[in-house]
């Protein structure tokens, strides 16, 4: 099965380049991704409703090939692209109506929890058939191994009750917008991201601190996010 979706870049996506917002890039796969496992009937609701458990990211890739402007036509596809006894990849592409043209290609890394233990279910336990159909994966996105490095602490941010999903956690897309916010807005005009990949490690709630820690290397920096002296995110940012 292929979710696909055809849309104009909304201006609430967009940054003060009038272009689709990096933040919204992944806004736009994580909403693709769970709309393909809602079709799927393995979504994180029928999870916690059906099988006492959750659903969430372990890593995320994204390739950046070109920000789409302000009302661009966009075509949306995430499918399957692979599985094993606890894991799901999911492919998600998002390309120009007009010429084909790729935009961005992401991959997402999902393992499922135990609501009541907190241990990894197998994933045929939350509907994930033994014989479910992957398509073909997309090209060149495999996941990187962060190396460590001495990093500088950026800011502390707290989480607030906007920043959580509908488990309680902070939403996965929030831990990027921490990571951007880093940034000044004359960045994302002078500059253009290439990658961004994300490895999730523990949970975070509302009232607690998060301290931003970036190491800079080249075009590439490398962000760790630590709260109460574990480590929630690691992050890997790449510019052109």
């Amino acid at each position: 099965m292929i979710y696909t979706k055809t849309g104009l870049v909304p201006a609430s996506m967009c940054d003060g380049t009038t272009r689709l917002s990096a933040l919204a890039l992944l806004q736009l796969e994580e909403d693709a991704v769970t709309e393909l496992m809602g079709d799927l009937h393995i979504d994180g609701i029928t999870a916690m409703r059906e099988y006492d458990a959750m659903w969430v990211f372990v890593k995320n890739t994204v390739r950046v090939f070109r920000r789409p402007a302000w009302r661009e036509k966009y075509r949306l596809r995430s499918f399957v692209s692979g599985h094993s006894s606890a894991k799901l990849l999911i492919d998600t592409e998002l390309s120009s109506t007009e010429n084909h043209e790729p935009l961005f290609h992401a991959r997402l890394e999902l393992c499922a929890l135990d609501l009541q233990t907190g241990h990894i279910r197998k994933a045929v336990t939350v509907g994930v058939s033994d014989d479910m159909p992957c398509e073909e994966a997309l090209s060149e996105l495999s996941f990187n191994r962060f190396p460590k490095c001495d990093s500088a602490l950026m800011e502390t941010v707290r989480v607030r009750s906007t920043n959580l999903d509908y488990c309680s956690h902070t939403n996965n897309i929030e831990y990027l917008r921490f990571i951007l916010n880093t940034y000044a807005a004359r960045t994302f005009e002078e500059r253009e991201i290439s990658r961004i990949e994300i490895h999730y490690g523990n949970q975070t709630f509302e009232g607690d601190e998060i301290a931003v820690f970036k190491h800079s290397d080249m075009q590439t920096e490398y962000f760790s996010l630590v709260s109460n002296g574990k480590t929630a995110v690691d992050c890997m940012t790449v510019w052109k």
